[in-house]
């Protein structure tokens, strides 16, 4: 098994625009495998093979994954996602939710070694993401949700400034400043005309 650090994926919109989305934790990555409870379009996940191909490529971890350990997946993947969704909107993770979420990190995750590695297993990788699931969600001054209007796609914000305001800049920061472009030549053309009338 190799460690990888990346987190990320590719987006899909509703008007078939590819983007690149970092939540910026593999607990988020994690929940969003599901789409964040949000449009089936989003969801995955279809069966333990689909876990068993997430944890292969996150984690790089051949593991089985049987349909109960499949449900247990979908079951944390669910309570990260609405403890992120709280905690972005000041409120607190749900308590159902953190007891799923706990009863996990408690469990033995993947520790670092320097000899042979600990055979990763189902349980241990669903620790690693519960335990990063702690700690993003601890990070209230830090779990945002993207500030466009119509998106509301939630991340952490590991940047130094901790300034980050979008979930992604070649998609909502773009907009956004596409937008703010159009309306500063419009406030120009509108002004020009009013001064050429005088």
């Amino acid at each position: 098994m190799s460690e990888r650090a990346e987190t990320g994926r590719w987006i899909v919109s509703r008007d078939g625009q590819r983007w690149w989305f970092d939540p910026g934790a593999r607990s988020l990555d994690f929940a969003y495998t599901g789409g964040f409870e949000g449009p089936p379009e989003w969801e995955d996940w279809h069966g333990p093979a689909d876990v068993e191909r997430w944890w292969r490529e996150r984690f790089g971890a051949e593991v089985e994954v049987d349909a109960s350990a499949y449900e247990d997946a979908r079951a944390l993947r669910g309570a990260v996602a609405r403890g992120a969704l709280a905690v972005s909107g000041g409120l607190a993770v749900p308590a159902g939710d953190a007891a799923t979420i706990d009863r996990h990190a408690a469990m033995p995750d993947l520790p670092p070694q320097l000899g042979t590695p600990v055979a990763p297993t189902h349980e241990r990788l669903l620790a690693a993401v519960a335990r990063d699931a702690v700690g993003t969600l601890r990070r209230t001054d830090r779990l945002r949700a993207c500030s466009a209007d119509d998106c509301a796609l939630v991340y952490l914000d590991t940047s130094r400034a901790g300034s980050r305001t979008w979930c992604s800049m070649s998609r909502c920061g773009n907009r956004h400043k596409i937008r703010r472009l159009r309306e500063r030549r419009a406030a120009g053309h509108t002004t020009r005309n009013v001064t050429e009338e005088n």
